[in-house]
């Protein structure tokens, strides 16, 4: 089997095989845990045990070290993308793979034309702290920010130099009431999406992808690689920037 064969096999069969993942089973067992019709399910579990992804236990079906690598790679690749479209008109380098690897993403739609922008109001709301890069600010947030704040939460923002003249020209008191529980920082550098990672009782990272002002989808996760590279990159956007005294 080459690795085109390999491919569709999985795309094909992952769910017989996350099924085993789940729990060993025996034929008639398997076949009550999907969907598929008997024989769809047994020619599957053939399929895949002639590709040594699973082999038969005293408990019945299970995957072979090599089935449960193989099922969390292609679950991997399945969830990157889930998030491609988003993506793609960015560089390769912009974001590690990992800060994808089991993301959630949330993104507005006919039902509910702000459900992303409640998902990342929830998270700052569950935060103790939080530490961000944005390309934009959109004035109508400062209140509902400013409100967090007065609650407790601190934060570390990085803005473009053009978004923090924006609001030093338009909104110098709501600026100057946020500066004085956050440290601001401007940068000259461009800032592709938005980036929050946050701490306290559950720990996060969110990158915001927008069109213009818009936040048009959130993707968010709680494993440790990927709030990793979260504040490695607003680390790199904080090196390279400048405090910004909002209360002179």
């Amino acid at each position: 089997m080459d690795g085109t064969d390999f491919v569709e096999l999985l795309r094909l069969r992952h769910d017989v095989l996350r099924a085993l993942a789940d729990a060993p089973r025996e034929r008639r067992a398997l076949v009550d845990a999907l969907p598929d019709s008997k024989s769809t399910a047994y020619k599957g579990l053939t399929q895949l045990e002639a590709a040594g992804l699973v082999e038969r236990t005293d408990d019945g079906f299970a995957p072979t070290l090599f089935g449960s690598v193989a099922l969390a790679r292609y679950e991997s690749l399945a969830e990157t993308a889930a998030v491609g479209d988003l993506l793609a008109g960015f560089s390769g380098d912009c974001v590690d793979p990992a800060a994808l690897t089991g993301a959630s993403v949330v993104r507005p739609d006919e039902t509910d034309a702000e459900r992303h922008l409640d998902a990342v109001w929830e998270l700052l709301a569950d935060a103790a702290a939080v530490r961000g890069v944005a390309p934009v600010v959109s004035p109508g947030y400062v209140d509902r920010f400013r409100a967090l704040l007065a609650d407790g939460l601190t934060a570390e923002l990085v803005l473009p130099v053009s978004v923090v003249r924006s609001l030093e020209a338009d909104h110098a008191e709501a600026l100057a009431a946020v500066a004085e529980s956050t440290d601001i920082y401007e940068t000259t550098q461009s800032v592709p999406f938005g980036v929050v990672v946050t701490t306290g009782e559950r720990p996060r990272m969110a990158i915001e992808l927008r069109e213009g002002p818009l936040i048009t989808g959130l993707v968010t996760n709680d494993t440790p690689a990927a709030i990793e590279w979260a504040e490695a990159t607003v680390d790199r956007f904080r090196a390279a920037a400048v405090r910004v005294d909002a209360t002179a």
